[in-house]
């Protein structure tokens, strides 16, 4: 193989990992994002659940910390639903407190 051919070689390596790697970070990117919406998601059923949607007169106050307990409660319960695992560790992590 002579010099000219290795280098070929080579440079065809980096673009290669180059492209791999932008190939994983996109994915990595797209996870990220769809793990976001299903966030927002599981959010607005958490407070459509908990009555606080549509046509709701505008919270007091008073009431507000209620309800963001309430829609948080609701949240996490539907988010153990989705990755019992992950809500098994913040389990642990509340106790270890």
């Amino acid at each position: 193989m002579t010099e000219h051919e290795h280098e070929g070689d080579h440079e065809h390596d980096e673009a290669e990992d180059s492209l791999e790697q932008a190939l994983e970070l996109d994915t990595q990117s797209q996870i990220f994002l769809e793990m976001r919406r299903q966030n927002l998601d599981l959010l607005k059923l958490s407070i459509e659940v908990a009555g606080l949607s549509g046509q709701h007169p505008p919270i007091k106050s008073g009431d507000l910390k209620v309800a963001v307990k309430n829609i948080w409660d609701l949240y996490s319960e539907f988010y153990s639903w989705i990755d019992p695992e992950e809500s098994e560790g913040d389990e642990e992590e509340e106790f270890e407190e």
